[in-house]
């Protein structure tokens, strides 16, 4: 892509529609979103004429990366058309949308899969609004959306949920329409929305196509998920922030190494095409990917109650140790050189600069990171568990940690997924002769599918239970769902909800768990 042009609108009723187009011969500048254009904006505009002959919004829509005055609002058209497609976007008060704040139409284009993003500013802050889109005869469902609290203002509390690992195949998503129900008003996705793998004949729901390596295989595979009707609540019960692991692109990749055998030409096509699938099926606040390059770190805010550091533990990271693989078990004692190399990075040295610069920066009560793999030390002896997580990069670990406490940065919270078990502890550096002494605490969210160890290996339960790690209070390897958290100037509450199972759609959810954390104090406790 070589030209985007920026559009910005002035709204009759209140709010204003910053959006962006791609043509061919001019840079891009400034901070908009892309993928459509405005033409118009009035609350009373009509829905357009459009070439649609079936219903394109087959996949609902979604919110996300909100700011106090704005937030970006999302959908994709299902259409086999080549061309651009005229959308009315609307935006409420109240949900029957007798109060219309501001609409006007977009052109959803064919480059972006007929995605459409519209950065909807100049709302009011800390407020709920509904949205909708039309093209022809055709309505999308109603999204619920809000702003976040202006940054200084002082929230008395925050409900929101993270989730990670939603395998298709693998069950149905009774985590999501439980997620929907709790009308919650941030959720954070931590990675592994799809699975590129193919299903197979004992997979309990099917993807079309085998494991996925062209664009085309992506948006398809995007395509399945989201159009799962439970999934579509969740995204359009409340705003989203997301970030990606391994499985948007490939099972383990780390930075530029695969672990298909793809030489680096190859497999940068292919994480061009997945990066882009990424792009036009999330409300990200986002400049579109040009390739196989595309910063997503970032901040979100909710006033001065908490200040929210998404991370990309993928992208740039090194390669496993050892050559080994999440499969893979390490003794460590042979693998000790490379494991605790001091160049080794998860982030990065950019994104570790711009993490210790905002940690150290920020005037929030809760500092919390929304990353991928889990901080906390699974060691067992002379085994580490999985060199994929934290655990095989303790350098960069120790390095953050070390910030951490030697800055006396208080009040940090990691939420984590990937790791398809719940759990919840704290977090502190290494040291020589054993000690700890905890400067952050870690939630980690279960998955809303994807296997979990029992699953995988008969009797695994036994072999990981909380007595064995340092630090930590509370370990589920059997169950899925997600995490539940009520954020207060005293206290960070996580509920973990659990579904009894993922071969129903319509399971039961229950509260596994519940575990605080007090403002001041980097430990955790179980309260149930």
């Amino acid at each position: 892509m070589d030209r985007r042009t920026f559009l910005t609108a002035l709204g009759l009723g209140g709010a204003t529609v910053v959006v962006s187009c791609s043509s061919d011969d001019s840079a891009s500048t400034g901070d908009s979103t892309a993928g459509s254009t405005t033409t118009a904006i009035s609350p009373n505009v009509s829905t357009p004429a459009s070439p649609l002959t079936s219903d394109p919004f087959g996949l609902g829509v979604a919110s996300g990366d909100p700011l106090p005055t704005s937030v970006i609002l999302w959908t994709r058209l299902l259409t086999e058309l080549e061309e651009p497609v005229d959308v009315k976007w609307e935006i409420a008060a109240d949900e029957a949308f007798d109060d219309v704040v501001a609409a006007g139409i977009v052109s959803a284009e064919p480059t972006w899969a007929h995605s459409v993003h519209l950065d909807a500013t100049d709302l009011d802050p800390d407020t709920e609004y509904w949205y909708r889109f039309s093209s022809a005869d055709y309505t999308s469902p109603i999204g619920r959306t809000r702003t976040m609290p202006a940054d200084d203002a002082s929230p008395d509390q925050l409900r929101l949920g993270f989730a990670s690992c939603q395998d298709f195949t693998e069950g149905y998503y009774a985590a999501h329409r439980a997620m929907a129900a709790d009308r919650l008003d941030l959720v954070f996705f931590l990675g592994d929305y799809i699975y590129e793998s193919a299903s197979n004949e004992s997979s309990l729901r099917q993807v079309p196509g085998g494991e996925c390596q062209t664009l085309d295989d992506y948006r398809v595979r995007y395509a399945t998920y989201t159009g799962d009707t439970d999934l579509q609540a969740s995204r359009a019960a409340c705003p989203w922030v997301v970030t990606w692991d391994d499985h948007e692109v490939e099972n383990n990749y780390a930075g530029l190494v695969d672990d298909g055998g793809l030489d680096d030409a190859a497999f940068l096509a292919r994480r061009a095409a997945a990066y882009q699938a990424y792009y036009e099926h999330q409300p990200l606040r986002l400049d579109p990917p040009e390739g196989a390059d595309w910063r997503i770190y970032r901040t979100v805010r909710f006033g001065g109650l908490a200040e929210f550091f998404v991370l990309d533990g993928r992208q740039y990271r090194t390669d496993q140790a050892c050559n080994a693989r999440l499969d893979a078990i390490v003794g460590r004692s042979g693998c000790a050189a490379e494991l605790d190399d001091e160049t080794r990075t998860m982030l990065g040295t950019d994104q570790e600069s711009w993490l210790s610069d905002g940690l150290g920066g920020s005037d929030a009560q809760w500092k919390v990171l929304a990353q991928q793999t889990v901080m906390s030390a699974l060691v067992l002896g002379d085994i580490v568990l999985n060199v994929d997580q934290w655990d095989g990069y303790p350098a960069a670990r120790d390095r953050l940690l070390r910030f951490i406490g030697d800055n006396e940065i208080s009040d940090v919270v990691v939420l984590t997924g990937d790791i398809h078990s719940a759990g919840a502890g704290d977090l502190a550096p290494s040291s020589p002769d054993g000690t700890r002494t905890p400067v952050a605490v870690e939630f980690v969210g279960t998955s809303i599918t994807s296997g979990s160890l029992v699953d995988i290996v008969p009797g695994g339960a036994a072999l990981v239970t909380p007595d064995k790690f340092p630090g930590i209070a509370y370990l589920n390897v059997t169950n899925h769902g997600y995490g539940r958290c009520t954020v207060t100037p005293d206290e960070w509450r996580t509920e973990f909800v659990v579904v009894d199972s993922v071969d129903t759609a319509d399971a039961p959810t229950r509260v596994d768990a519940t575990c605080v954390t007090s403002a001041g104090a980097s430990s955790v406790t179980k309260l149930s």
